[in-house]
């Protein structure tokens, strides 16, 4: 008889055991994930600008059109080659791009209705086709391009210094019409476009 009631002991802690480690129904439980902490905010910090690069980029460019000496008015319509976005980028800290891109300017001694806003890009913002009236036959294009703004800065923030850069550019763009065999000049913008367009300067 003592045999017989050992067994059933057995057998009840055994049915048990599985009950515990039966896995549940759902399956098993994902872990929780791991949030990483957000970047500390600095809403006021003090700026100090470094290094400040202005330069006019080639955003855009025509096709080469065959213009007849007698063709009158000729429609170019620009082709992108180039898109700048204006940008705020840090190291960590989160920064009020208004307040950034105000404090360049006035570091610059331009209004901050000059300056795009971080988010803008080019791309939203291209030229008219350009209609132009030659004075003679010949292979034509047109060129578009910006003020661009590349700015380095450090900002005093109450977790301590921090580190960025910012990417702009001036408000409005700057066009100009080349004729293919014809040297178009010095300005680096304007040499890119003909290279582009018509191939190696001629000399």
């Amino acid at each position: 008889m003592r045999s017989g009631r050992t067994a059933t002991v057995l057998a009840v802690l055994l049915l048990g055991a599985v009950a515990c480690t039966a896995p549940r129904p759902g399956g098993p439980r994902a872990a929780s994930p791991v949030r990483s902490p957000a970047s500390p905010s600095c809403p006021s910090g003090t700026f100090r600008w470094g290094a400040v690069r202005q330069e006019t980029r080639l955003t855009g460019v025509s096709p080469v059109v065959t213009v007849g000496a007698y063709d009158g008015w000729t429609t170019f319509r620009n082709v992108p080659v180039r898109t700048i976005v204006a940008s705020v980028r840090t190291n960590g800290v989160e920064l009020s791009g208004q307040r950034t891109m105000a404090s360049l300017a006035r570091h610059l001694g331009y209004d901050t209705s000059e300056l795009m806003a971080p988010g803008e890009s080019t791309a939203r913002h291209p030229r008219h086709p350009d209609r132009i009236r030659s004075d003679g036959a010949g292979r034509f294009v047109t060129a578009e391009a910006v003020k661009a703004v590349d700015a380095s800065f450090a900002v005093t923030c109450p977790d301590g210094t921090h580190y960025g850069s910012v990417t702009t550019w001036l408000t409005g763009t700057r066009g100009d019409s080349l004729a293919c065999g014809t040297d178009p000049g010095g300005e680096a913008w304007v040499r890119e476009a003909y290279r582009l367009a018509c191939g190696p300067v001629s000399r």
